[in-house]
């Protein structure tokens, strides 16, 4: 099962990579924006429902985020905005 710490990580670098807003991202997925703000923060897990509609509208798999299919070398992808982007 993936670490909070790397299911908010893994969402920002998708997110970051798609060029959408935490806002864009909530309301594409339908989900509101404290609800990620939650996940990306690290403050809470997600359940799969939710996860499986963020997953949907980054247009990844929802083992994408879990963590379940590794990107290459096992690691987590980086951020491509850095910090604050």
């Amino acid at each position: 099962m993936v670490r909070v710490a790397e299911l908010a990580q893994r969402l920002r670098y998708y997110r970051k990579l798609r060029g959408l807003s935490v806002r864009e991202l909530a309301e594409r997925a339908g989900v509101s924006v404290s609800y990620i703000y939650a996940i990306e923060s690290g403050a809470r897990g997600s359940n799969a429902a939710k996860l499986g509609l963020i997953a949907e509208a980054l247009g990844v798999s929802l083992s994408d985020l879990w963590g379940d299919a590794r990107p290459e070398k096992g690691d987590i992808p980086r951020d491509p905005g850095g910090e604050n982007a």
